[in-house]
């Protein structure tokens, strides 16, 4: 099976309000880039961040509806969809699957009102400074947690994907207090890793096999800030280095600081007061020690910039997202 992990950026402004296909110039010329790339890369399960829209209040938007409805349109063998715990705004966490490959099943875990460790809906309390004292926080978009069961009778496995907190500067009185909102955005994306890492730790338990992949929004060596905590978020769910039995494993591997940032990257910003240019590798795959892979390759990173392999889809990758796709083929 290959996975992907893909963040296609603001994915919900090709959908009208009753999940169809926008038709306009600038929409339609998106969804067929991703369409490109979604045939050109060819995965069997696509953990989408910045998905179409479900709106819990009017009932109008659903993700599953317009995902669906993209696969249709365009010929996708990726026809199935799936959500979890739905965001309290825009941008979804979704699946897309292969149903003649595989099937997903939402599974969520947690205990109910549990103070550190409840369900993704639910708010957390988590100590994200080291100052033995817990604050409360809540998953703006709740991770979603799938069984993946295989058609070719492999071992069930189960996948977790996440939109961790940005730690963006935004908006203008955010730059006038910099360093507070700096400070603020990394322990809130802290929190979230830390519960997500709980998951880890439950699933570690059970004897579960399992990838966890999304748009983390860090890296390790990513900015000043993890240096004076001392941890990215990415090492939060990797785990303990003092605990060898929990650490799971990285098959990106180890990324290199060069001229224009990070290699491999999957994302390039503009710095706020440079001005530069700076690739970024903040969407991951990560996986633990019983999904063993396909071949000796590990994880690619298709940034045409970089993987000879993804050169031939340059255009369509810019046009598809401000993101580049990461996939693992697993055994």
């Amino acid at each position: 099976m290959r996975i992907m992990s893909y963040n296609i950026e603001w994915f919900d402004d090709c959908f009208e309000d009753d999940n169809s296909l926008k038709t306009t110039p600038e929409a339609t010329s998106k969804l067929d880039a991703v369409a490109a790339v979604l045939t050109a890369i060819d995965p069997d399960l696509i953990g989408v961040t910045e998905g179409p829209n479900t709106t819990t209040t009017t009932g109008e938007r659903d993700t599953v509806a317009a995902l669906k409805n993209f696969a249709a349109a365009k010929g996708l063998r990726q026809a199935d969809a799936m959500i979890g715990f739905p965001s309290a705004g825009r941008q979804e966490i979704a699946a897309m699957f292969d149903p003649n490959v595989c099937s997903l099943a939402h599974d969520p875990g947690g205990r109910t009102g549990h103070k550190t460790n409840p369900p993704f809906n639910e708010a957390f309390q988590a100590d994200s400074d080291a100052d033995g004292i817990k604050e409360l926080y809540k998953h703006y978009r709740p991770p979603l947690e799938a069984r993946v069961s295989r058609a070719d009778g492999g071992a069930d496995f189960w996948v977790l994907v996440a939109h961790a907190k940005s730690k963006g500067i935004f908006s203008a009185m955010d730059r006038v207090h910099f360093e507070r909102a700096s400070d603020r955005n990394r322990r809130k994306l802290f929190a979230e890793c830390s519960s997500i890492r709980l998951r880890v730790d439950d699933w570690l338990n059970e004897g579960r096999s399992f990838v966890v992949m999304g748009d983390i929004n860090d890296g390790p060596g990513f900015d000043y800030y993890e240096s004076r905590f001392g941890r990215s978020a990415v090492e939060l769910i990797l785990g303990d280095v003092f605990d060898l039995d929990g650490m799971l494993r990285y098959p990106i591997g180890r990324p290199k600081f060069g001229r224009y940032g990070w290699e491999p990257s999957t994302a390039r910003f503009t710095d706020s007061f440079t001005g530069d240019k700076v690739n970024a590798l903040i969407d991951h795959i990560i996986v633990s020690a019983g999904i063993a892979p396909s071949n000796g390759d590990g994880a690619l990173v298709w940034n045409p910039f970089q993987l000879d392999a993804a050169r031939p889809h340059k255009q369509v990758l810019l046009d598809a997202s401000d993101h580049f796709p990461v996939t693992y083929d697993i055994a």
